[in-house]
Formats: structure tokens, sequence, C-alpha cells
């Protein structure tokens, strides 16, 4: 009977390394699971509250004083850029 080698864990270090083993070890990875995360928190909360009726509905891109996706983006855009 053969012995099997005994196999190495795999060590994470460091913030980096919990994003690649995630699988979000590109850039833009992570700037898109930003933008998405924090459309849907945006979105969820009825923020900017300027792009929403009073009713909850979201008003047109002219009627609006505040676009809905202003937040999302910038905060996916420091995403793909700082991280």
């Amino acid at each position: 009977m053969r012995k099997m080698p005994v196999q190495e864990q795999l060590v994470i270090e460091g913030w980096r390394g919990v994003l690649v083993d995630a699988g979000l070890g590109t850039p833009s990875k992570r700037g898109l699971t930003a933008f998405l995360a924090t459309a849907a928190v945006a979105y969820a909360f009825k923020l900017p509250k300027g792009a929403f009726h009073e009713d909850g509905t979201m008003r047109p891109a002219s009627d609006g004083n505040g676009h809905f996706l202003l937040t999302p983006l910038t905060v996916g855009a420091i995403a793909f850029l700082f991280t």
C-alpha cells in the first residue's frame, strides 16, 4: 500500500488574499461587486430621495433632481481605482 503525501493547507494572508479566494481577484470584479451592492442598498432604501416619487416609484432621469446611479457608479469607480 502506497503512502499518500500529506496535503498542504491553503494559507490566506491579508485582505487581498481573502478577496482572491472569494473570486474578487481583479479590480474590475471588485468594482462591479461594489457597484451592484451599493445599487441594491440604494434601491432598497430609496436613495437618493430625489430619484423617487412619493409613492416609491423611480422618476425618469430627466424628471429627477438626483440620479439613482450616481452613488453606485462613484462607489464602483473608487473600488476599481483604489483596491
